[in-house]
């Protein structure tokens, strides 16, 4: 058996599935559109998809992300696994070709979407959004702490379900 069909799942595990939906409704594959602020300030975008699917014995979804456009076509992954004996997720994301990683815990914003926190790479603060989650779409937005503590919007993207 290859290392993909061992880390594959076939849907969540049923010990936990209830719990697994907060993540487990993005599974499958989106179209996005990606808008992102580069070093110098500027807003570009790119088109491109994100997948997500079930992975760990369906106690984690994992993701990829890929913008042909962005970074030289070098895709990155995000692993969130729910904790059992917390009921938060644990989230690492990682672009090796930035390189970027981020590890943050997740959780549900009260509002049908989802909010992560934690540091990115270089130990700033940062928030991820999930918003206005429907069985079709969802708006993902992402926030690094700036110099003086607030955050500030680095990228954001709308997604569509294929």
């Amino acid at each position: 058996m290859s290392m993909l069909e061992l880390l594959a799942a076939d849907g969540p595990d049923p010990e936990h599935a209830e719990a697994m939906m907060l993540y487990g409704r993005l599974v499958g594959t989106w179209n996005i559109s990606n808008r992102y602020r580069s070093g110098e300030g500027r807003w570009s975008t790119a088109g491109g998809e994100w997948r997500f699917g079930w992975v760990l014995g369906g106690r984690a979804v994992q993701d990829v992300l890929f913008c042909p456009e962005f970074h030289d076509r070098f895709p990155g992954t995000t692993v969130r696994m729910y904790d059992v004996t917390t009921g938060l997720w644990r989230i690492t994301w990682i672009s090796p070709k930035l390189p970027s990683y981020f590890a943050q815990v997740g959780r549900p914003d009260g509002a049908g979407g989802m909010v992560q926190e934690g540091t990115d790479s270089e130990g700033r603060r940062s928030r991820w959004t999930f918003t206005d989650v429907t069985p079709t779409s969802f708006h993902w937005q992402g926030f690094s702490a700036g110099a003086d503590g607030e955050f500030e919007l680095f990228q954001e993207m709308h997604a569509t379900r294929r």
